[in-house]
């Protein structure tokens, strides 16, 4: 009765109300707090072996291609087979992937082409989990339950983010990185687990006489079915464009901080650590403040707000400045690109549930996923080489900059200012 009581008086909980959402939901955060402690032990692994830059990006790009490239593929099979399937098997991929790189760093063989392979490896499951976790929570909540299901979804990830880049950090000074990718494939184990016992009701059968349904002529016209509905939907592709060349821009949050931490501000892996606790810190608090509101009013122009912020954040972090405010304001910055970029995805991922067909929910996520990472390999490629040769602060700067020329640009669309 306690527990309820509680979920009555915080609107965003309500979800778990739902017994399969709570296993699913359970799972997962431990798993999303596994990857966010690798994140820090990962650049910092790649920082030991390499001190490149560009090494960082190759390592990235080996990841993310298999990723952008499969995940046509990936909305597909969320849309024609057992979604939980789907992520049971994605869990099980990724978590021995991961349990390699600790086993490989443990013995001291770890080097630079096994992140590299085995980050190929991660990617390609992610490509078929990352469909399938969009497009399942229909199917776990009630219509009306889904802001609080994707409120609770980003506040796992926000709270991964939050401890995880700390606790990463904690392992990497203490005992090096290898005990950070250790605990990333322990979580794995556990979101498993709450996936093998939870029962989820099943997805309409696709005809057993629709010719779509056999065959690879039927996963090509799965596919153009769903690039069909995005096209005429320009809020969709729009977006999904912007977004795109927009994740060029931020990309040297993922390849350069580590170099601007070590290079320009002079700091260790704890200010690494930090600004990944602050992103998420930041992405919390939006995220309970949001979770909390019955209905969000002029959508389209409140999530390219939040997505105008993080890119002032962006410039903040490459402009010059003394040393000794530097940490304070990077940990300032970091915790605007939190709260902006929580206003955008809680935004963006409720609209795609509530007005996308079920049945078509899963390829339409795998086309807005591949669209928005179609150029970040492109983007880490070219930021790796653009930090080496002129400096983080630089790359900071103009990634921001073209990032919130494209956010304003897309507030001129009508149809994604009358978006609500």
């Amino acid at each position: 009765m306690a527990r309820f009581s509680y979920v009555r008086r915080v609107r965003f909980a309500r979800a778990l109300r739902s017994r399969p959402f709570t296993l699913v939901w359970s799972g997962q955060t431990i798993s999303a707090l596994g990857d966010g402690v690798t994140i820090t032990a990962l650049a910092w692994q790649v920082l030991i072996l390499t001190r490149s830059g560009t090494a960082m990006g190759v390592v990235l790009i080996a990841e993310t291609t298999p990723r952008v490239l499969f995940l046509l593929l990936g909305g597909v099979v969320a849309d024609r087979f057992s979604r939980r399937r789907v992520l049971l098997w994605s869990d099980a991929i990724r978590g021995v992937a991961v349990g390699t790189i600790a086993l490989l760093g443990q013995m001291n063989l770890l080097a630079l082409w096994h992140l590299i392979v085995l980050g190929a490896i991660f990617g390609l499951a992610s490509a078929f989990f990352i469909p399938a976790y969009s497009s399942i929570p229909p199917q776990l909540v009630d219509a009306e339950q889904l802001p609080a299901a994707n409120a609770l979804n980003g506040l796992s990830r926000q709270m991964s983010q939050l401890f995880g880049p700390a606790l990463g950090a904690a392992c990497v000074a203490l005992t090096g990185p290898s005990a950070a990718f250790a605990i990333d494939a322990l979580s794995f184990g556990v979101s498993a687990i709450c996936l093998a016992v939870v029962r989820i009701p099943p997805l309409s059968k696709i005809a057993q006489d629709d010719p779509r349904a056999r065959g690879l002529g039927g996963v090509a016209a799965d596919i153009r079915e769903g690039l069909g509905y995005v096209m005429r939907s320009p809020w969709l592709w729009v977006t999904i464009a912007i977004a795109s060349l927009g994740n060029v821009g931020w990309a040297p949050m993922q390849v350069a901080l580590p170099k601007l931490i070590h290079d320009v501000y002079r700091q260790d892996v704890r200010l690494l650590g930090a600004t990944g606790t602050a992103i998420a810190a930041g992405s919390i608090i939006t995220t309970v403040l949001i979770g909390q509101a019955t209905r969000l009013r002029h959508r389209g122009i409140l999530a390219y707000g939040g997505l105008i912020f993080s890119s002032v954040a962006v410039i903040a972090l490459g402009l010059p400045l003394p040393h000794q405010f530097a940490p304070t304001i990077a940990i300032a910055a970091c915790v605007m690109f939190g709260v902006g970029l929580a206003v955008f995805e809680l935004i963006w991922v409720t609209s795609l549930q509530e007005l996308v067909p079920p049945d078509k929910l899963g390829r339409v996520s795998s086309v807005d996923w591949v669209g928005s990472l179609a150029l970040l390999p492109v983007g880490l490629a070219l930021v790796g080489v653009l930090t080496d040769r002129f400096g983080p602060s630089w790359v900071f700067v103009a990634g921001g900059s073209l990032t919130l020329l494209l956010e304003l640009f897309a507030l001129t669309v009508p149809g994604i200012r009358s978006l609500d």
